[in-house]
């Protein structure tokens, strides 16, 4: 075999590692199918970054809704 060294994994994920690693190509599922985005895009990076910047107001805001 000589495509040794070359994979391919598809994987569904909200590990922050994971979306961060090395060269790594992330889709956002829309209605419209599948669409590229970044690590910064993502909603799960947007709400970590939230919360980091104001803990007690994030969790306040969620448990008000």
């Amino acid at each position: 075999m000589d495509d040794i060294g070359h994979c391919q994994v598809i994987m569904a994920t909200h590990s922050p590692m994971l979306m961060a690693y090395p060269d790594a190509k992330l889709l956002r599922l829309t209605k419209h199918g599948l669409e590229p985005t970044t690590l910064k895009q993502t909603d799960h990076y947007k709400a970590m970054r939230e919360f980091f910047e104001d803990p007690k107001g994030f969790v306040e805001a969620v448990l008000a809704e």
